[in-house]
């Protein structure tokens, strides 16, 4: 016989509150599994590591007694949210009255007559690339059935060797996107030889499923990068979007879309955010040098080339946006000389 739903909750809450987010541990209590006409596929042959989540979004009520400050715990000992940069600046969000910034990992939305009690959270790709245990996740959300309302789950190819954005242009036209015989909507962004990116859109947010497959290296600003993502979003729409999908990622990717099931390599998500804070920080230093280099100069022979002084005049605490939540990827990566060819 199952534990009653207040048994599960008691012993998450001893579990989620017990200790700071170092490797969280999940549940004790197993919870009891609910089919809920799940409509979107699962293909059990592609291996689970060959994707990974890049976004989640959920909505969950406060147990009896609790308010939102139970879930502002569970986000830093369950998902691993650092509190740094926390903030409500007065600002409502989709329908909440109240939304917290979440440093530069996402938001905790909360208040509002039409929103049924609910709290509402969004967490980002830095949000996602810092949880230790997607397993204690996934039964967190499970115990407490919260309802996942996005998720994105992506698959890296560095050197473009699977995948690439004129690839799945063909596989589009081939029909192999097609879902019960009929072809998605699509949409096609060239870049037009500017080399700051091309994407390819697959489906409709509307519908609950869209695939990107964009040039992610252009994006973060080399031009000169042939890495590519494959990047498939679901939605709560006309679908209950499962838990298991933290578990399993690269089954649910393969199971999209026809096209997407030969996507089995590995992926490491620390090299792909250490590939990403590479990229972002020499795309910096680019403009900076393009924008202030001159300027830089002349700091440089007024203060008889003293840098450190240059440099006292010029620094200010913060993060630029693209580097924001990579402060400790930052520290480890290579650099290399941005000079002008």
């Amino acid at each position: 016989m199952h534990a009653s739903a207040s048994t599960h909750k008691q012993a998450a809450d001893a579990d989620v509150t017990a200790e700071p987010c170092v490797a969280a541990a999940a549940p004790a209590v197993e919870p009891q599994v609910v089919t809920r006409g799940e409509t979107h596929e699962r293909d059990d042959r592609a291996p689970d590591g060959a994707a990974f989540v890049d976004w989640l979004a959920f909505s969950v009520r406060a147990p009896a007694g609790q308010d939102r400050r139970w879930l502002e715990e569970t986000l830093h000992s369950v998902f691993c949210v650092s509190r740094d940069g926390w903030a409500d600046h007065g600002r409502g969000w989709f329908g909440y009255e109240h939304r917290i910034t979440l440093g530069a990992f996402g938001l905790l939305a909360f208040g509002g007559k039409t929103q049924n009690q609910t709290l509402h959270v969004e967490l980002n790709a830095h949000a996602c690339r810092l949880v230790t245990d997607w397993n204690a996740v996934r039964m967190w959300g499970e115990v407490y059935s919260a309802t996942i309302t996005r998720v994105d789950i992506a698959h890296d190819d560095e050197h473009a060797e699977a995948i690439d954005v004129n690839r799945a242009r063909e596989w589009f036209e081939a029909g192999k996107f097609n879902v019960n015989g009929r072809p998605p909507r699509s949409e096609f962004i060239d870049d037009m030889g500017s080399n700051q990116g091309k994407t390819l859109y697959v489906g409709r947010r509307g519908s609950g499923k869209t695939l990107r497959v964009y040039e992610k290296g252009k994006q973060l600003g080399d031009t000169t990068s042939p890495w590519v993502r494959a990047e498939v979003e679901l939605r709560n729409k006309g679908r209950v979007v499962p838990w298991d999908v933290l578990m399993s990622p690269g089954k649910y990717l393969a199971g999209a879309y026809p096209a997407l099931r030969f996507l089995c390599q590995e992926q490491s998500r620390l090299r792909t955010t250490q590939r990403a804070a590479q990229i972002s920080y020499e795309s910096m230093v680019r403009h900076l040098r393009t924008q202030g280099g001159k300027s830089l100069n002349v700091m440089c022979k007024v203060h008889q080339g003293d840098g450190v002084a240059v440099l006292a005049r010029l620094v200010r605490e913060g993060m630029p946006k693209r580097l924001a939540g990579l402060e400790d990827v930052l520290r480890g990566i290579e650099t290399f000389d941005v000079s002008d060819d």
